[in-house]
């Protein structure tokens, strides 16, 4: 029995977000990408305790790198971080054509108008709106 992702490797694993059998290939290059993995799911709990015992150096130009963030930020700030998140997916999801370096650019402009802001300095320069009428131009 073929996999019924690619159509072409034999089905080994069961997946338990499709209900049935996938190649491994598929399974590792699509998880958590075009499936959407169960928490429970043995092969993402393997593939996550492997990223975890063998971290990989974060490439020098990573967006917002130099920006140092408290440790406990996700939990002090957990509502907001997930508006965040949830605007951004919702409008990605209503812009069909919106890609991740337009979201990264509308982070990285929210960014730069927070670190504008608690600077003191207060400007009439609209980075975030710039960054989506880009994005809705398409």
């Amino acid at each position: 029995m073929n996999c019924t992702i690619c159509e072409r490797r034999k089905a080994v694993r069961f997946c338990p977000a499709k209900s049935e059998k996938i190649c491994a290939v598929c399974c590792g290059t699509e998880r958590e990408v075009t499936i959407d993995c169960l928490t429970d799911c043995s092969y993402l709990l393997a593939a996550h305790r492997y990223e975890d015992e063998h971290r990989r150096q974060v490439p020098a130009d990573t967006p917002l790198l130099d920006v140092a963030m408290p440790q406990d930020i996700v939990y002090t700030h957990q509502k907001l971080i997930a508006a965040l998140a949830f605007s951004i997916a919702k409008f990605c999801g209503s812009q069909p054509a919106a890609t991740d370096p337009e979201a990264i650019a509308a982070l990285q402009a929210l960014a730069e108008t927070h670190k504008t802001m608690i600077s003191g300095i207060f400007t009439r320069s609209r980075p975030m709106r710039r960054c989506l009428a880009s994005c809705m131009r398409r």
